[in-house]
């Protein structure tokens, strides 16, 4: 898979990720402290984005790879 391509899944990803954690009020479980809540919001949403695309990356590969180890032999 061409880097530009990852770049962009990942991207995307941690937008994604980030979108679906922003109605999540982390205030509540950090009350003294909503700066490091939002902060929170972001590293919580590019570590998971990240993994998300890794996990999405590597089953490409998988795929891309399948067919020369089935039809090696």
């Amino acid at each position: 898979m061409p880097p530009l391509t990852m770049l962009l899944l990942t991207m995307l990803l941690i937008y994604l990720v980030f979108m679906l954690l922003k109605p999540i009020n982390f205030a509540k479980i950090m009350p003294y402290t909503p700066r490091q809540a939002a902060l929170l919001k972001v590293v919580l949403a590019t570590v998971l984005g990240f993994l998300l695309a890794l996990f999405f990356i590597t089953i490409a590969e998988w795929i891309f790879q399948l067919p020369s180890s089935i039809l090696k032999h």
